[in-house]
């Protein structure tokens, strides 16, 4: 099946993309629903492992999803992107078929469908933020709303002339407009706006107008949610929208889960909790987890990691709530990073941006030279992007000039023929990321007959994976994942001498809490606590088959059969 990745697929085209591969490669791929959107389309839910080395709830469980928002169209195409990979490469690549074999992968590569069909539409697309829900009100409120007036099948901008302007032509290039001075005067000046209509329109006062869909759905999860009056998109409740109760009830059913990606666009950027507080208030343990997690991905995809708090605040004195990876990290004990794919700026060379490490000052304040960067990169390799001003008689305002940036394909999401070289190494970050799972195994299983029936039972487990079986000492806070019990089950006619039926371990340590560089002194010690150790003891007069088995939520279950003889 061709899958071209210098293009972005509408709902009904990631369908059949999707269930041609399920077909293909049923033996590892399966696609269910996550569940049903506002208007009623499933949410395409893909369910990754080798269903024969045994059930997904009983793997190491790893989360990603694409398209929350409705225009980071990008997203979906990373992850498009990741699971062609894991498919194609299975059974080619170790660590990959590893990964199937032994753990499972859960993609949602557009959890927004209602939203994502809309940006995407021929006619009339629309700009909005999530979903199509009319929120908070259901009439339009007075002021512009974006629209594609002209029926061209984009979204630009309008410029009209206003000796009050605060914008001017670029001397570099008509296409281009830029701030004008505090100073300065006797030019020629215009007002920009959104391409769009207006409610109510007094044929005066022209202000942005809060959208009909206001929703926002990163902001609609349970963690610190706060009330439209304080924060704006949140919804009616924690969960109230369908498609985020719709992973909420999947996160919550799904304790195998250790890690998540969830896909945004744009800052070319991996963010990490908290949104709210400073990294000294995160658990040190974990904070030193989330650095080197952090940290490989940097090296893989080129992108820094940061803390929201500390270095994306959209304002300096205000934070925001109810997003997606708090909720994971902080009620669940999951790391989880949200992934800014694609910046324009940033492609263009504008090194500046990301050296201030606050990645959304730059937007509010830059110098010109940034913008003529921009511009020339623009040109040579999406010269659709910058649309020149032409004439239009709106039936508002009269006649005013349409153009300007085409932001979808440009400042949202990459230019078509540029998307794959931006998304192709957020794939291998995936897979680095899924290969740090916990995973429990035997160790040692020895059966010693002590004569007249009895018999004596030693099993090791170890985690060899790199993250405990806890996997964040956040996780452990919260009382969200169980500790690692064994639970045995006796032949026919057997009885249990010593030892207990179900037996908890406690949690098994993996590698993260060995991450001191130092080979010498105490720091160079290796202890053994990624083990634990169980026996029994048992008359079994008639022999039989003795069942163990080793539970970890986060760090697989295992099986064993010993027949007695």
């Amino acid at each position: 099946m061709e899958i071209r990745f210098d293009t972005y697929y509408r709902n009904n085209e990631l369908t059949k993309i999707l269930q041609g591969l399920a077909q293909e490669y049923s033996h590892i791929m399966e696609l269910t629903a996550l569940g049903k959107t506002y208007e009623g389309r499933d949410i395409p839910l893909v369910i990754l492992t080798n269903k024969k080395t045994g059930p997904d709830l009983e793997k190491p469980g790893f989360w990603m999803d694409g398209n929350i928002h409705a225009t980071e169209l990008a997203t979906s195409m990373a992850a498009l992107y990741f699971l062609r990979k894991m498919l194609s490469e299975y059974g080619k690549n170790d660590q990959i078929t590893r990964i199937v074999d032994e753990q499972v992968v859960y993609i949602v590569p557009r959890l927004n469908p209602d939203g994502a069909e809309l940006a995407l539409a021929d006619k009339n697309p629309q700009y909005l933020r999530s979903g199509t829900r009319p929120y908070p009100y259901e009439d339009k409120k007075t002021g512009l709303h974006m629209e594609d007036v002209d029926g061209d099948g984009r979204i630009l901008q309008m410029r009209i002339p206003d000796p009050t302007g605060d914008w001017k032509v670029s001397e570099k290039d008509p296409r281009l407009m830029v701030k004008r001075g505090p100073d300065e005067e006797g030019g020629v000046y215009y007002r920009i706006f959104p391409e769009g209509t207006l409610e109510n329109y007094d044929g005066h006062i022209i202000n942005l107008a809060p959208a009909v869909q206001g929703l926002d759905f990163n902001r609609n999860f349970p963690w610190c949610w706060r009330p439209e009056g304080e924060q704006s998109g949140a919804g009616d409740y924690p969960t109230s929208e369908p498609e985020v109760r719709a992973v909420a009830e999947f996160i919550t059913k799904h304790p195998n889960l250790f890690g998540a990606i969830t896909y945004h666009t744009f800052s070319r950027v991996i963010l990490r909790p908290f949104s709210t507080k400073s990294d000294d208030e995160m658990d040190t343990d974990d904070r030193w987890v989330y650095d080197v997690i952090g940290e490989r991905g940097s090296k893989i995809t080129g992108y820094p990691c940061v803390s929201v708090f500390h270095n994306f605040k959209y304002h300096p004195k205000e934070v925001i709530t109810g997003t997606f990876d708090d909720w994971l990290f902080d009620h669940k004990g999951i790391f989880a990073f949200t992934i800014e794919l694609w910046d324009l700026a940033t492609s263009a060379g504008v090194e500046e941006k990301n050296k201030q490490k606050n990645f959304i000052e730059w937007l509010r304040k830059h110098p010109i030279e940034d913008d003529h960067k921009i511009f020339d990169f623009v040109v040579k390799h999406a010269p659709q992007g910058l649309v020149p001003w032409y004439e239009f008689n709106h039936q508002q305002l009269g006649k005013v000039e349409l153009g300007g940036w085409d932001r979808l394909f440009t400042w949202r999401n990459p230019p078509p023929d540029l998307l794959e070289k931006e998304i192709a190494p957020q794939a291998d970050f995936a897979i680095a990321f899924n290969a740090i799972a916990p995973r429990i195994h035997w160790r040692t299983m020895q059966v010693d007959n002590l004569g007249h029936g009895n018999y004596h039972i030693l099993t090791v487990v170890e985690n060899q994976g790199f993250l405990p079986t806890h996997v964040a000492n956040q996780a452990r806070k919260m009382r969200a994942v169980r500790p690692v019990r064994i639970e045995i089950e006796l032949p026919e006619g057997a009885s249990l001498k010593s030892g207990q039926m179900k037996s908890e371990l406690g949690h098994l340590e993996g590698r993260a809490n060995k991450q001191d560089t130092s080979y010498f002194g105490p720091y160079a010690a290796s202890p053994t606590d990624n083990r634990g150790k169980t026996e029994w003891v048992i008359y079994a007069p008639q022999g039989g088959k003795l069942k163990l088995h080793a539970i970890s939520e986060r760090g697989g279950t295992i099986h064993h059969e010993v027949d007695l003889k």
